[in-house]
């Protein structure tokens, strides 16, 4: 197992759940977006494992979507929580059902990143 994996696996139990690392987590963003997402939310323990994980090479590449997911998570803080977008976003839904919360609710920048990157063949 891919080392960086096998840390997010292990700590996952003591990450809040609410905390913008697990919604990274989540949405499978890249390592380094979840140790910043770490860093942010004062897990510096998990942070500091990630990047030396990351400083000596062991990850795998970093996924496709990994720029989309980790932009929605940056996004999310901004929404309101109840809103159908942010529980999507939160619970790491696909990314179909996140654009047509956002187009739905009127979040024109979410739904115009969305429909770019699907353009770009990234669905």
């Amino acid at each position: 197992m891919d080392p960086v994996q096998r840390i997010i696996d292990e700590t996952k139990g003591s990450i809040p759940l609410d905390s913008l690392t697990a919604i990274a987590v989540r949405n499978h963003c890249s390592a380094e977006v979840v140790a910043s997402f770490a860093v942010r939310d004062g897990l510096q323990v998990l942070a500091a494992s990630l990047f030396a994980a990351l400083e000596v090479g062991e990850s795998e590449g970093e996924k496709p979507l990994a720029c989309v997911r980790s932009r929605l998570v940056e996004m999310y803080r901004d929404l309101p929580p109840k809103c159908q977008t942010a529980v999507l976003i939160a619970s790491g839904a696909r990314l179909e059902e996140i654009s047509e919360a956002a187009e739905s609710e009127g979040l024109i920048s979410i739904a115009a990143m969305l429909a770019e990157a699907e353009q770009e063949g990234e669905n």
